[in-house]
């Protein structure tokens, strides 16, 4: 997960337009539960995942629902 992280979202082959709102966010690189789970998320796997309030769960969850969607 700590290459994952130090990557960023740029390799994680999300749309263009997420790309741009993660900047936007000020979300530089991705948290450890980001990093763990939306390359998990974007091949189709199930995701079970817990982690501390404020981890970037919803970001982990959401950005690959709406790369989905776009």
């Amino acid at each position: 997960a700590d290459m994952a992280a130090a990557a960023g979202f740029e390799h994680m082959g999300l749309d263009g337009r997420l790309l741009r709102a993660v900047a936007e966010l000020g979300w530089a690189a991705p948290t450890a539960i980001q990093a763990e789970a939306i390359p998990l998320a974007l091949e189709g796997r199930d995701i079970l995942a817990r982690a501390r309030t404020g981890s970037g769960k919803t970001g982990a969850y959401g950005l690959p629902l709406l790369q989905h969607l776009l």
